[in-house]
């Protein structure tokens, strides 16, 4: 008996922790909840060393990814590309198009992502080899979750 209450006991206060999502998610990602995205692609130019990361938006808002002073907080997504090489993490963000990275969005001239967004590295950047990326995405109040799960950036090999 004293096993039975000490199980619901358990169950209640997990009860409370997971909320009332349907994916057990909680209320914090119920809140937060801005879309989802997926992984499209991770190419590594075996010649050039080059890393191109294709990142898919699934059943998320859409918005620029470039800051820009005429338009509203609520149009803008933030993106950042992580990339583990060579025992360092470099983050690339959506504002990072200089000559080192290129970073494209399918619409608004590369500015703005509606279905996909490409992150391309320069040449040689994977030399000393490239281990895993992580992206992360969020939009005014909320953040894009990794296809669906309770994570937002887990890591991916290359």
């Amino acid at each position: 008996m004293q096993r039975v209450l000490s199980l619901i006991s358990v169950l209640f206060f997990l009860a409370g922790c997971l909320g009332t999502s349907l994916t057990g998610c909680g209320e914090g990602y119920d809140e937060m909840h801005a879309g989802d995205y997926s992984i499209d692609s991770i190419t590594l130019d075996a010649a050039t060393n080059q890393l191109s990361v294709v990142v898919k938006n699934v059943e998320g808002a859409s918005g620029f990814i470039r800051e820009n002073e005429s338009l509203e907080q609520e149009q803008t997504i933030w993106i950042t590309l992580q990339i583990q090489h060579n025992g360092q993490t470099t983050s690339i963000r959506g504002e990072d198009t200089g000559p080192s990275w290129t970073v494209t969005g399918d619409s608004g001239n590369g500015d703005s992502w509606s279905s996909t967004v490409t992150f391309t590295s320069p040449d040689g950047f994977c030399d000393s080899g490239c281990e895993e990326i992580r992206f992360t995405a969020s939009y005014y109040d909320g953040v894009f979750y990794h296809d669906g799960t309770c994570e937002s950036s887990p890591w991916f090999a290359v």
